[in-house]
């Protein structure tokens, strides 16, 4: 979490930081604190640099700021003067990892130590949301950070999948969630009480993780121990009647040094009857330094949630087009053959099960252990082997609307009836899914030199095993009249429906072998070429215990070998233009569960879907290096999509045939264009076509969650060293929700304000207005729903930042370096 000071003295770089004072102190404690807090370069953590070996994110401070840490053992001090601070002086930052990241812009080396070369020579898009984005914005979600990058959408829950689910260029990604570099799955709503910053990494990556990561993988870096003590602790109040506490603590003893986390909130969603959000966490770690070269970190998450699950509105009765010759089969609500936006009902409207013993809601549980160990062989040789066991237990019952129908209960709505009229029905079922993974991966990074040529490389090596255990219990169904009400204005209801228990479960049990290879030539100063290969061995064995006896199993089992090449030019020291090709892979049973029937994508008959993609770019610093901007031209193909066989003869088996294609632009900028002024923005543009199928009624139409233009903007001005003012935009074009475009959320404009006030030194008063026209859009989509994002929301917070005075010991110390400043 970020210090109060940050949110406006990063910024600043002035203020009346020295005329502020701590309540209660005497003048020798404002003094103590005021040599305590001044940076020095004993103390201050330094920043990553291209030219360094590549790092692990949560290695220590670099070596040689730990030769200059001064160890004694404690003693009575002689009396020293107390020299008050300047006033322009600046609280050292509080980071999560170490790399001493401010500001909007991203740090110089990527979160995973398997791509080792500095993020401006990574020939790829990647977006970071940094920790003074999260904390300006009040970020609380995977979601919504990930909502501040462009070419991002959200998939709705569907059948038995919840969670975090985003669509990235296109292309769905829920199985394409890392933290720390190491595999993050599970259906849950990943919050960011403990998370440093979050990493999207756009354009060919399969080499670096594996299967999946078609439009791009998503990366949390965790807060981890420093070489700092401090204490955050933020509280916040949300007008519709909800609230959140967190804090966030860090301390260092010797060889030692932890870190703590947590977080409780309870939410309301504005604008949405009975949705709630509580959430409740603890990430404690420790970060153990056993010699100067090596070093081990053991952290531990856990997350909570009680929430109600929301699947949100019907679109309106969508028009039909023939799979064999294309053409309108049913002219849908309008009578014409037009797309159909969701039911025009009000935006608080929810059709599910409010109380009784079959409630709707969702319970989760999710553990993460991780262990990792790092040793520093010399200055151009590092290894990090890291193990993590994740655990994630969850229950839901949501409540799915279907099966509109007219006043009757009987009669299919026809073109231009009434919405006040028509009913609705309610699937409600509860599915419990238990996600274990076990996994071992190790990175060896370094450098090393034949003749003038610098070589970067990594290899490693991955081993996993990954559970999926799942049940489900039907209760309500549209068709049945105890389970209808109106679609514009339902009834509340504790009926859920017939509760005649759980039906058989099934499981699946995964394992993955992968081994890697990386290699970027520095050949001079302005050329480097590279090259990576990743094989892995993705086995999945699929049980249905409702299936007759001899046919409850199934198995697949995918080689897969993903690469990428590419070539980087720096026409200055301070940019780069770039050029990459990568090839990777999505198998059958990518999401942990494979289906017999041969119109099913996860049919275990089917090999893995290839995917191709090629990128050129630019990065560049500009304004001295205060901002970067960053722009690319791709396209993504999926090269052998699965598409039925032959609807013509009624052949609707799928087979590797078809070819979908996404061409687009990015661009963005993060930084300050002045001392006082700062931007966080970014536009994408997505061509998307399903350019080859069979299914003609899909033929040229766009790819779902894919809006053709989205973009994202924050900036904040300091009026004053104490006073801050910011706000943002988001805008995203009308999007297609299915295959063959008959269905669609409107394009919408999302503005938010912020403003915060510097109290004292070391507290914070933030205020966020968020939707301020109150504008109704859907956060969430799919094909059978859309689910409204949240009214006109106001949240105010107070952050307070703690730094202990430093042992007595140090007094003298700290004193001397500072006059000697």
């Amino acid at each position: 979490m970020l210090s109060a000071d940050h949110a406006s003295d990063t910024r600043s770089g002035n203020g009346a930081a020295g005329h502020s004072s701590v309540i209660g102190w005497g003048k020798a404690m404002i003094g103590v604190a005021a040599v305590m807090l001044i940076p020095d370069s004993a103390d201050a953590q330094p920043a990553s640099s291209a030219e360094d070996l590549p790092q692990v994110r949560v290695t220590a401070p670099k070596r040689q700021a730990k030769k200059r840490t001064v160890h004694r053992a404690p003693v009575r001090a002689a009396p020293v003067p107390f020299v008050a601070a300047p006033s322009n002086v600046q609280v050292n930052p509080i980071v999560g990892d170490g790399h001493g990241v401010t500001g909007y812009q991203a740090p110089a080396q990527a979160g995973i130590s398997r791509l080792p070369t500095s993020l401006a020579d990574t020939p790829q898009t990647v977006n970071v949301v940094t920790q003074q984005v999260l904390q300006e914005q009040r970020l609380l979600s995977m979601e919504d950070a990930l909502r501040t990058v462009p070419g991002i959408t959200f998939s709705a829950g569907e059948g038995g999948q919840q969670g975090d689910s985003p669509i990235v260029r296109g292309f769905a990604a829920r199985g394409d969630m890392f933290r720390d570099g190491i595999r993050d799955p599970g259906w849950y709503t990943r919050d960011l009480f403990s998370a440093d910053r979050v990493e999207v990494y756009k354009g060919p990556s399969g080499f670096a993780f594996g299967r999946g990561s078609t439009g791009g993988a998503i990366n949390t870096v965790s807060k981890l121990p420093q070489a700092t003590n401090f204490v955050d602790g933020t509280v916040s109040g949300v007008t519709s009647g909800g609230y959140r506490a967190e804090v966030d603590a860090d301390g260092k003893q010797g060889n030692l040094s932890g870190r703590l986390a947590a977080m409780y909130q309870d939410i309301p969603t504005a604008g949405r009857d009975h949705i709630f959000a509580k959430r409740w966490g603890v990430a404690p770690s420790v970060k153990a330094e056993f010699s100067e070269d090596t070093r081990g970190i053991f952290s531990y998450v856990y997350q909570g949630e009680d929430s109600v699950p929301d699947y949100g509105h019907r679109y309106l009765p969508a028009p039909t087009y023939s799979q064999t010759t294309g053409a309108l089969a049913t002219p849908g609500y309008f009578g014409n053959g037009a797309a159909t936006p969701p039911m025009p009902v009000p935006r608080h409207v929810w059709y599910g099960v409010v109380g009784g013993p079959l409630a709707d809601r969702q319970l989760t549980d999710t553990h993460i252990a991780t262990a990792r160990f790092e040793h520093d062989f010399n200055d151009n040789l590092k290894i990090s082997n890291g193990t993590r066991y994740v655990s994630v237990n969850r229950m839901a019952r949501p409540t799915a609307p279907r099966g509109e129908l007219q006043a009757d209960n009987a009669t299919a709505i026809t073109p231009g009836y009434p919405v006040e009229l028509m009913t609705m029905g309610r699937q409600h079922f509860e599915t419990v899914t238990n996600n274990t993974l076990l996994i071992n991966q190790t990175d060896l990074t370094g450098k090393f030199w034949t003749g003038g040529w610098e070589h970067t490389f990594a290899v490693g090596a991955e081993a996993a095993r990954e559970t999926r255990d799942q049940i489900r219990a039907n209760y309500c169904v549209p068709g049945d009249l105890a389970c209808r009400t109106s679609a514009f204005a339902p009834v509340d209801t504790s009926f859920g429906g017939p509760n005649t228990g759980f039906g058989l479960p099934n499981s699946t049990v995964s394992t993955n072998y992968a081994v890697y290879g990386f290699d970027q030539v520095k050949l001079n100063k302005y050329f480097e070429l590279l090259g990576s290969i990743r094989y892995d061995n993705f086995r999945s064995k699929y049980t249905n215990f409702a299936l007759a006896p001899g046919s409850e199993q199934l198995g697949r089992t995918d080689d897969m070998v993903s690469w990428r090449v590419g070539g980087v030019f720096h026409p200055t020291s301070k940019s780069s233009l770039y050029a990459a090709y990568g090839v990777s892979y999505n198998p059958a049973a990518e999401f942990q569960t494979l289906d017999a029937r041969d119109n099913n994508a996860a049919n275990p008959l089917l090999a893995p879907e290839r995917n191709t993609t090629i990128e050129v770019g630019a990065k560049a610093d500009v304004l001295n290096g205060k901002l970067t901007l960053s722009g690319a031209v791709f396209r993504i193909e999926k090269t052998n999509l699965r598409i039925p066989i032959d609807p013509i003869a009624g052949n609707l088996a799928l087979v590797l045939g078809g070819l979908a294609r996404v061409d687009g632009v990015e661009v963005s900028a993060a930084g300050k264009l002045t001392d006082q002024w700062g931007l966080f923005a970014g536009y994408s543009y997505l061509d998307s076509k399903i350019v080859n199928t069979t299914d003609l009624s899909q033929l040229g139409r766009q790819l779902p969650n894919t809006p053709p233009h989205n973009f994202s903007l924050w900036s904040t001005y300091d009026f004053t060293p104490q006073w801050t003012v910011g706000g943002g935009v988001t805008y995203a074009a009308r999007t297609f929700v299915n295959p063959t475009n008959t269905s669609y959320v409107p394009e919408y404009w999302k503005l938010d304000l912020m403003t915060s006030y510097k109290v004292t030194r070391d507290s914070l008063l933030q205020l966020n207005v968020y939707n301020v026209t109150d504008e109704l859009y859907y956060g969430q989509y799919y094909q059978g729903h859309a689910v409204p994002a949240a009214g006109r929301t106001a949240m105010l917070t107070y952050r307070y930042h703690f730094t202990p005075p430093p042992p007595v010991a140090d007094y003298p110390v700290k004193a001397a370096r500072y006059v000697s400043k």
